[in-house]
């Protein structure tokens, strides 16, 4: 059984040809397009033919016609109202199988009539009742589209117990709150990884970062970066940057390392804050790509000791989406496996 997966964001978009007998990923298609370009365009037409062009190359490549899917499984921003097929958000708490009931089957002309499963993304429940403030709750408010997925992928791949965190590092740092039955309780974002490349690449910090950031991990740094936005604040820390590049002898590196400590402290403080409604959790997943996976897991550790903390690998992280979304395809309601 053959399933091509899409996985669309904000600015990329990810095609995976996924052989359900053997388990494996057969081949993959990295497009540069996201509903980044929707907004700017005022039109999805764009976003359509280039993913329709990137499915035809897959199939092209390994010598199949669209009848040869079976399904294609869609996630992420493409169920958005910027994306292909809007689907609401299903409120928090939620299951695989709510994702399931509540994702849409269809077949579009720009998916060659494959059959396509679009999951839709989650929202945080919240209890408005007593209060016209909205303002004053707003940190309650919290939505995603596509990590309910990845989350679901990696806890597939994890013998964990109790409730947990699942962290996403990206351009809108995840965190997403999950109890002993697996369920997703809420999620909280941050925009983290934007911050990090908006303030390199858009302030005076151009001139003591390096483009690509981190190169390497290093551990002191970060936990100097970290501990100078805690005790003089964000802002005050990213100045650090532009007098540590002045007057020391450290290198882009380190400079960049003692950045995103910064940064990252901010996020998990956004963390401790939301946790202090949540009992004593028994684990913590860090998944996303590599630097922020090692630098969110170390700093995680540095912040609390008694934490378990497990980093997912390359490989864990890539078939998260994997897993994720052909656990919702198997459990749809509209949809019957006999394969």
């Amino acid at each position: 059984m053959k399933v091509i997966l899409i996985d669309s964001g904000t600015t990329n978009s990810r095609l995976r040809l996924y052989d359900r007998t053997t388990n494996k990923v057969i081949d993959s298609e990295k497009i540069r397009i996201g509903v980044r370009d929707t907004a700017i365009s005022g039109s999805n037409n764009n976003l359509k033919s280039q993913l329709k062009k990137g499915i035809e190359r897959l199939l092209s490549r390994n010598q199949l016609t669209p009848s040869d899917i079976n399904y294609m499984v869609a996630s992420g921003m493409i169920t958005s109202n910027l994306g292909i097929y809007e689907v609401p958000h299903v409120a928090s708490p939620a299951g695989i199988s709510d994702f399931a009931k509540y994702s849409i089957l269809t077949k579009l002309e720009e998916f060659l009539y494959i059959p396509c499963i679009f999951i839709p993304g989650m929202k945080n429940t919240v209890n408005l009742a007593g209060t016209r403030d909205l303002v004053s709750c707003i940190n309650d408010f919290d939505v995603m589209r596509g990590e309910e997925v990845e989350s679901f992928g990696l806890l597939k791949q994890f013998d964990v117990e109790g409730s947990g965190m699942i962290v996403l590092p990206g351009s809108h740092t995840k965190f997403v709150a999950v109890d002993e039955k697996k369920d997703l309780l809420y999620c909280l974002s941050t925009l983290g990884g934007e911050t990090l490349q908006a303030i390199q690449k858009e302030t005076i910090l151009s001139d003591s970062l390096d483009y690509s950031l981190i190169g390497s991990i290093d551990e002191k740094m970060l936990e100097s970066g970290y501990k100078a936005a805690k005790h003089h604040g964000l802002t005050r820390s990213f100045y650090h940057i532009r007098l540590l590049g002045l007057f020391s002898e450290l290198d882009e590196n380190q400079r960049a390392n003692y950045f995103a400590g910064a940064v990252i402290y901010n996020d998990l403080q956004a963390l401790s804050c939301s946790m202090e409604e949540m009992d004593e959790i028994d684990w913590v997943i860090v998944g996303g790509s590599n630097p922020l996976r090692m630098a969110f897991t170390h700093l995680l550790g540095y912040m609390n000791t008694k934490w378990k903390i497990i980093e997912a690998c390359d490989q864990q992280v890539e078939y998260s989406l994997v897993y994720g979304a052909t656990e919702i395809l198997i459990n749809s309601p509209h949809l019957s496996f006999t394969e």
